[in-house]
């Protein structure tokens, strides 16, 4: 007797066939998982940062305008192709080459409010600027220190009229922060920079709960606050999207968790110590010009994107 079933097109099939395109199913499943797997990070890292502004643009209806966001895009797009074509860099025909000024404009816009319309797309010029400028290390180790959209809101913070920042947009909300966390942890999941995201984590919300506990809050109380702190949007941001660079963090993996505990200490004083705002920002601005030490005394090559020009 002849079994047969139907297979996914309507027809019979003799389970020979099925169990062939079964195979062939989970051969393009396997095939497209590893395809994801090559894709170069700063996509995925893209589309979350998108997602972010959009929920805090229309969620929250902050002080950003749209014509705010399309001067920091031309502005970014437009000076890395002056870099890029200046310098004759291999990726400057093609998308891979752009995006980092992708990134680099949702950074701006998600951290810096101004109430003119210059402040944004200046921002965007000094932090792509910073790339091809602000380069330290010889050989496979050299590369530029900065992170854009850290030296973007350092200069909006110190030296920027009409500008201020404004991490916090998404506030404490559970959900809010459990989605950043997944996101971010896909992100450094892709770059393997799991390690200096979760020792920051560590070091900075370790610092936290002794600074509640030395201050003799209630138990209860104690524990509210540290997860009100814990689940605050800027330091996730900060965790899984700006520290968690693998262009401008140490390549060696000792090296960045040494660099991932210093930038905590710093950002505890300068914010619970000297009692200023943006510790987080003025830390990682402060390390990153120790880079080019922690990569000449730990050497290792360094990281290069998905697909980008050796």
């Amino acid at each position: 007797m002849r079994v047969s079933f139907l297979n996914h097109t309507g027809v019979y099939a003799s389970p020979p066939q099925i169990i062939e395109w079964a195979v062939s199913r989970f051969k393009l499943k396997h095939l497209n998982l590893k395809y994801l797997k090559l894709l170069d990070a700063r996509y995925f890292q893209l589309a979350f940062l998108i997602s972010l502004l959009l929920f805090g643009a229309l969620a929250r209806d902050f002080s950003l305008t749209a014509w705010q966001v399309l001067f920091a895009l031309a502005s970014a797009v437009g000076t890395q192709a002056l870099w890029q074509f200046a310098l004759k860099l291999p990726n400057r025909h093609n998308l891979q080459g752009y995006l980092s000024a992708l990134v680099t404009t949702c950074g701006i816009s998600i951290l810096v409010r101004s109430d003119v319309s210059w402040v944004h797309p200046l921002l965007a010029c000094l932090a792509i600027s910073s790339k091809f400028t602000f380069r330290f290390g010889s050989k496979e180790s050299r590369g530029h220190i900065l992170n854009p959209a850290n030296l973007a809101a350092f200069c909006a913070m110190m030296l920027m009229p009409h500008a201020w920042l404004s991490p916090g947009q998404w506030g404490q909300e559970t959900l809010a922060a459990m989605w950043m966390i997944a996101l971010g942890a896909t992100v450094t999941g892709q770059v393997k920079r799991w390690d200096v995201s979760l020792t920051f984590l560590a070091a900075w919300l370790g610092l936290l709960a002794a600074r509640l506990l030395w201050l003799g809050y209630a138990p209860s109380l104690a524990v509210d606050m540290w997860l009100h702190q814990a689940l605050n949007g800027a330091t996730l941001l900060f965790a899984f999207f700006m520290i968690s660079d693998p262009m401008t963090t140490p390549q060696h993996a000792g090296a960045r968790i040494s660099y991932a505990v210093c930038v905590a200490i710093t950002a505890f004083a300068w914010q619970y110590g000297l009692f200023k705002p943006q510790g987080l920002i003025v830390a990682l601005f402060i390390w990153s010009f120790t880079v080019p030490l922690w990569n000449w005394m730990f050497q290792k090559k360094r990281f290069i994107w998905n697909g980008e020009a050796k």
